[in-house]
């Protein structure tokens, strides 16, 4: 016969440790401060726009003046030709009149020279206010990007400390008391009935503490919402039988303390909190180890389906170098690592490498390629001295955005490309010649007499993007490298490089819209180089046009009537990389953060 089992009494004792309880209280001031040090300066932020606003209002108004006294200017040399045709006439009369009264037509004439003189006074003075106003804005707009990226930076920081804080609140070793009374038919031995007793009360035990945990948790309203999916459970560290005895009818009562831990796997934190899983990338290297063990384990014979979508038809999948149709496609293979190749005449392939360890799905968007020029062709010219230029990549042309096929630099140009020009053109810097260039010191802008391109303030080889270069710099070596090569080289435009930078996406970044983990060099990006120093270039994966770095590392300066760096760099937050956000810079700014790409026209 089965054994009846029945909780008739339940009681629990939670017993927390007090120097958890400090962590968690030193945690929760961590979150707290940075919160507070957020509101202070988004305050900080929005008074500075105020202010910015003020500036372009009175560049308005200072437009308006001037366009008026233009016109007015315009009126006036008509009035000031009218009196002087006047008192010329006046003066022919008085060759048969000598008594003539010219005095009139003198004054008038005087009247009219001096107001346009006035009106040119106004139209200089004007000109030379909104060079002053102009000049303010520059400054703001680079003042507006260090605030934004500070803000951003504290942003980064409280996510940090979320994860750190819910780790804490979560990962607690507890004990917890548990009364159990179980009925056992006359049919079950003692032995069966108290192991039946025993694992009643760990999984009572367990299920009770794992709510508590999220109940107690400083986001419990939040985490409430997503525990459903969530990875996080319980371990048991430990049992004792406090007391356990036997009644007339059979009953076994018992009391059990048990000893728990909470466990969080990989990403549960970023889970619980709903926020990017980019925050929770960096593993110890025991759980990382004990993880890899058991997938391997259980992934022994598995098979996982992979569904492939693509936004085109009768394209062709190639997945480890075997064809496999069109899509629609599903298909079941082993887990690990394979490569996904997915090809239609007049568009780009579409490249992919996946790790297989569940069911997955890949969406696939396909770019058309509408210009003759082969696309993606790789193009490198020779220099005069018989060494190549930049590594370039033939882009197609998009007509509705009316941009015409070029080449653009596979990379941003680096600190060898930069060698080259400075050896054979005995170029000298702004910043070697002048007061360095700008480092972020303390979150300011700061010129460091000592850092230019040769040395930017951290270690850099060959490989790395030059820096600490400003627009005539950047202008010197196109235009070297224009005649070196015999090729028309320039900085792409804000509508190029945006156009090769989304590499066909409307997503934030080329990928996607999260910046991910490890994806690019920015800070909280998570990579060695993080917030640290620039990296080598194709450190990280290229775009679909086969561009690399268009996302972080440095923020690149493009061409047009205002100068302006886009792409984000190394110490700047990952909001501030997004293909939108535009950095606008003074002509001679040069920083250890700013670099550039060079387009070649086809």
């Amino acid at each position: 016969m089965r054994v009846a089992l029945r909780a008739l009494a339940a009681s629990c004792i939670l017993i927390m440790n007090t120097a958890q309880a400090t962590e968690t209280n030193q945690q929760n001031n961590t979150v707290d401060n940075l919160q507070t040090e957020l509101k202070s300066i988004q305050s900080e932020y929005d008074t500075f726009i105020t202010s910015l606003a003020v500036v372009n209002d009175n560049i308005a108004i200072e437009n308006t003046k001037l366009a008026q006294a233009r016109t007015q200017g315009k009126a006036l040399v008509g009035q000031t030709a009218k009196a002087l045709a006047q008192m010329n006439a006046q003066y022919t009369l008085m060759i048969d009149n000598p008594m003539q009264d010219i005095a009139t037509s003198q004054n008038d004439y005087r009247y009219a020279v001096q107001q346009q003189q006035k009106n040119k006074q106004l139209i200089k003075d004007s000109v030379a206010t909104l060079a002053q106003l102009n000049k303010q804005v520059s400054e703001k707009n680079i003042e507006r990007v260090r605030l934004l990226n500070q803000r951003e930076t504290i942003s980064e920081e409280i996510n940090i400390s979320r994860i750190n804080r819910l780790n804490n609140e979560m990962q607690q070793t507890q004990s917890l008391d548990v009364n159990q009374r179980v009925n056992c038919d006359l049919q079950t031995s003692f032995s069966k009935c108290i192991s039946r007793s025993n694992l009643l009360s760990k999984q009572k035990a367990s299920k009770t503490y794992l709510t508590s945990l999220f109940n107690s948790v400083t986001e419990a309203k939040l985490v409430s919402k997503h525990k459903a999916n969530s990875s996080a459970h319980v371990k048991l560290l430990g049992h004792k039988v406090l007391t356990g005895e036997f009644s007339g009818q059979g009953t076994y009562s018992s009391t059990m303390q048990v000893t728990m831990q909470g466990v969080l796997p990989k990403n549960a934190a970023c889970k619980l909190l709903n926020i990017s899983t980019r925050y929770c990338a960096e593993q110890s290297p025991q759980v990382a180890q004990s993880t890899t063990t058991t997938d391997n384990d259980d992934n022994k014979g598995a098979l996982y389906e992979l569904t492939i979508r693509s936004n085109q038809y009768d394209d062709e999948v190639f997945i480890d170098g075997v064809s496999y149709g069109s899509t629609k496609l599903s298909v079941m293979l082993s887990p690990g690592p394979h490569h996904i190749v997915i090809k239609k005449p007049n568009y780009m392939d579409f490249e992919q490498n996946i790790k297989l360890k569940n069911n997955l799905m890949v969406r696939a968007e396909l770019v058309k390629a509408t210009v003759s020029l082969r696309n993606g062709q790789a193009v490198q010219d020779f220099l005069a001295s018989g060494e190549r230029g930049p590594e370039l990549i033939s882009v197609p042309s998009d007509i509705k955005q009316a941009i015409k096929a070029f080449s653009v630099g596979q990379n941003p140009i680096t600190v060898a490309d930069f060698k080259h020009f400075v050896s054979a053109s005995n170029y000298t810097t702004a910043a070697e010649s002048g007061n360095g260039c700008v480092e972020y010191l303390n979150g300011k802008e700061t010129y460091n007499a000592d850092l230019n391109w040769r040395q930017p303030g951290f270690e850099q080889t060959d490989e790395h993007p030059v820096v600490c270069i400003n627009s005539a710099d950047t202008n010197a070596y196109l235009t070297w490298l224009s005649k070196a090569t015999g090729q028309k080289y320039r900085l792409p435009n804000n509508g190029e490089w945006e156009y090769v930078a989304r590499a066909g996406s409307s997503y934030n970044y080329w990928w996607g819209n999260d910046a991910g983990n490890s994806k690019a060099n920015c800070a909280y990006c998570g990579s060695q180089w993080s917030n640290k120093s620039t990296a080598p270039v194709q450190s990280f994966k290229a775009n679909k046009f086969g561009l690399y770095d268009t996302v972080g590392n440095v923020w690149e300066l493009t061409g047009g009537n205002n100068l302006v760096a886009r792409g984000g760099a190394w110490n700047f937050a990952p909001k501030l990389a997004q293909v939108d956000v535009r950095l606008e810079l003074k002509p001679d700014f040069r920083a250890n953060y700013i670099g550039f790409r060079a387009v070649r026209e086809n």
